[in-house]
């Protein structure tokens, strides 16, 4: 499951896949074992599925495949840069689980892969703070520049759609799913606007240019969950690429995907800047995807105390610390909202990055975030903080800046 740098209420889903006994148990009397189901999570699409190839093969290198296993295809989509073809297809009732192990065993002309979820859900509340632009060196840093010039895509939630005029800022809005309800649209609004608003306890880079593709929806089971799929968030990768985008916004976290992570790499191969939320399931979560990738930027949240937050996953992936605690941003409706989470903090370095890259653009190096950080924790890069807190105004002092 990938998550939007938030913690998901949904109860998971799990499947039962088998049985087994209790080996202690067994040791001492057969009659008294005890059988117990086994479970295996359903965090992907029930009633779908990924199929890839290399998209030098003819168009219907996937036709068999579709009728050997009853699958049909929903779409096909160019991935061209990964020179890869993608079709979804629904699998009519069957699980697609199984039916990605049989086809990864049995057939050499195309690749298998569930449609893993990606949901957000921030965390809401708190009382309305001065906006700790002055804990990473912003302020100062604007009195040099706005990121004018720079780029910015983000996959999110779609943004609200009567509050781009409130941003004013260049934005291009790209929705692969419908915008929703207010509650639908937050999420996205509220990472937008740290980037980008021209309010100035609000927005890091106010002049840089957003491309807005929007990939996630609300969960029908959680309607305070944010969801989305492999396939949607694969599309709008190809798409931010395509765009030419120079800092690429990844507010989300959860588990290691073939198509997405691959597609993600493509990026960094590019030469994209992209950052990545730490992923807020706690100190004990597994390492978080895209985040966890190489070359990916990988943002945890502190408060205002540079006190990591207690939600905050840990390990050795994460970068770099941003504000990510009690944070005014905007809202739906004109509106402003205090919320929590590594979405802010993800957002508070994608700004400070596009800040970086409008003085020096072709000169910019992402290892110069990490030299410059302020070290936080344990001396030197720990689990926690990563090599500490972004801090634009130390960036712009370095050599690397000019």
């Amino acid at each position: 499951m990938l998550l939007l740098s938030g913690c998901s209420l949904t109860p998971a889903e799990y499947k039962v896949i088998g049985t087994t006994t209790n080996s202690t148990t067994c040791q001492v009397s057969d009659n008294m074992c005890i059988e117990s189901h086994v479970f295996r999570p359903i965090d992907y699409e029930k009633n779908e599925m990924l199929l890839t190839y290399d998209s030098g093969k003819p168009s219907d290198t996937a036709d068999g495949i579709l009728k050997k296993y009853k699958l049909r295809a929903k779409r096909s989509d160019n991935l061209g840069s990964i020179n890869t073809t993608m079709i979804t297809a629904a699998t009519n009732g069957q699980d697609p689980y199984d039916l990605v192990h049989a086809i990864k065993k049995n057939e050499k002309e195309v690749d298998a892969s569930t449609s893993s979820f990606f949901t957000t859900a921030n965390i809401a509340g708190g009382d309305v703070p001065a906006y700790p632009l002055g804990m990473t060196g912003v302020m100062t840093a604007r009195n040099r520049t706005a990121g004018a010039g720079v780029v910015i895509g983000m996959i999110d939630t779609p943004i609200d759609v009567d509050y781009t005029d409130s941003l004013h800022s260049p934005i291009e809005r790209i929705d692969l799913v419908g915008a929703g309800d207010e509650r639908n649209r937050l999420h996205g609004t509220e990472v937008a606007g740290v980037m980008i608003s021209k309010n100035p306890r609000i927005g890091i880079a106010p002049d840089a240019k957003l491309i807005a593709i929007s990939a996630f929806s609300t969960n029908p089971a959680n309607p305070d969950e944010r969801r989305s799929n492999a396939g949607l968030v694969a599309r709008a990768l190809e798409i931010a690429m395509n765009q030419g985008v120079d800092v690429l916004n990844l507010s989300f976290a959860g588990g290691s995907d073939p198509v997405v992570d691959k597609l993600v790499q493509a990026a960094v191969q590019r030469g994209i800047v992209v950052v990545a939320s730490a992923g807020n399931s706690g100190p004990g979560a597994q390492p978080a995807y895209p985040a966890a990738l190489p070359g990916v930027i990988a943002v945890t949240a502190v408060d205002r105390g540079e006190k990591v937050f207690g939600q905050a996953n840990r390990g050795d992936y994460i970068d770099l610390a941003a504000p990510g605690v009690g944070i005014l941003t905007t809202a739906p409706r004109g509106t402003f909202h205090v919320a929590s989470g590594t979405s802010l903090a993800t957002a508070h370095a994608s700004g400070v990055i596009a800040l970086l890259m409008s003085l020096n653009r072709q000169g910019f190096n992402p290892n110069l975030l990490n030299n410059t950080a302020i070290d936080l924790g344990s001396p030197g890069r720990d689990n926690d903080y990563g090599y500490g807190l972004i801090n634009a105004e130390r960036a712009l002092g370095s050599n690397g800046v000019h």
